[in-house]
C-alpha cells in the first residue's frame, strides 16, 4: 500500500479550509490543519519534512502568504506549495508564482482540479515535468542527478527548486532547440496557464544563477524573437 503523504494546510478561512481538509482526508493524505501564525517560523513548521503546503488567502491576505511563501524559500527550496487565493486577478496569481509557489489556483476551482494538480506537483517533485531514464543527465559539463534534484557544474553543486528543475528537464529533452516562450510555460506550468511570459523570465534568472559559472560557456541562451536554447 502506498503510504500516506503528509499535507499541511495553512488558513484562517475556516469553512472553505475544512471542505477542502475533509476532502483531502479522503484521499491518500494525512492532512494536517495550522493557523496563519504558525507559519511565522517556517524551519519548525517543516522540521516534520511535509510532502505539500498548501495555503489559502483571501484578497486582503494575499500579500502576507506571498512574503510567507519566500521566507519558507529561504528555509527549504524543495517542498511543494500550493497557494489558494480568493481573488482571480492573473495578477496575484504571477506574483505567489515568482515568490516561490509551485501552484496557484483562484477560487472558485473544481475539487478535481486541485487533485490534479496536487497528484501532479508529488509526481514532479520526485521525479521531474517528465522523467528521464537514468539518475544522472548530462549536456556538456552540466550533470543533473535525478535523484536528489541537483545541478553540478565546475565542480559547484546546486540544489533545485520544484520548478527550476521541471524547466531544466524540460529544456535537456529539448537539447539544441530554439523553445517557444509559450511552449516553455505550457510545458512547465501546465496547459492552462494563462499569465504573461515574465514569470518564464523571472525563472530563466534563476535558473541562469544556478548552472552558469564565470569563465564557461554559457548552456542557456535567449532566443531573440523566439525564446530559448540549451546550447
Amino acid at each position: 500500500m502506498t503510504p500516506q503523504r503528509r499535507i499541511l494546510l495553512c488558513s484562517s478561512q475556516s469553512e472553505s479550509e475544512q471542505l477542502i481538509a475533509k476532502h483531502l482526508g479522503t484521499g491518500n493524505f494525512h492532512v494536517e490543519r495550522v493557523g496563519p501564525d504558525s507559519i511565522d517560523q517556517p524551519a519548525a513548521l517543516l522540521a516534520n519534512q511535509p510532502d505539500l503546503l498548501i495555503l489559502m488567502s483571501e484578497p486582503e491576505d494575499a500579500t502576507a502568504a506571498i512574503e510567507i511563501i519566500k521566507a519558507i524559500r529561504l528555509v527549504k527550496d524543495s517542498v511543494a506549495i500550493v497557494h489558494l487565493i480568493q481573488d482571480s486577478h492573473y495578477r496575484i496569481r504571477v506574483e505567489s508564482l515568482k515568490a516561490g509557489s509551485d501552484e496557484s489556483l483562484s477560487f472558485p476551482f473544481a475539487l478535481e482540479e486541485l487533485d490534479a494538480r496536487i497528484e501532479a506537483l508529488l509526481r514532479r517533485c520526485g521525479m521531474g515535468v517528465n522523467h528521464l531514464d537514468g539518475a544522472q543527465i548530462s549536456h556538456a559539463d552540466l550533470v543533473l542527478n535525478t535523484d536528489t534534484r541537483e545541478v553540478t557544474r565546475a565542480d559547484v553543486t546546486e540544489k533545485l527548486t520544484v520548478k527550476e528543475y521541471d524547466l531544466l528537464t524540460f529544456f535537456l529533452q529539448n537539447p539544441n532547440q530554439a523553445m517557444a516562450r509559450k511552449a516553455i510555460l505550457h510545458s512547465v506550468w501546465g496547459q492552462t496557464w494563462t499569465g504573461d511570459d515574465n514569470l518564464l523570465e523571472v525563472y530563466i534568472r534563476y535558473l541562469r544563477k544556478k548552472i552558469e559559472r564565470p569563465g564557461h560557456d554559457k548552456l542557456l541562451q535567449t532566443v531573440r524573437g523566439v525564446g530559448y536554447m540549451l546550447r
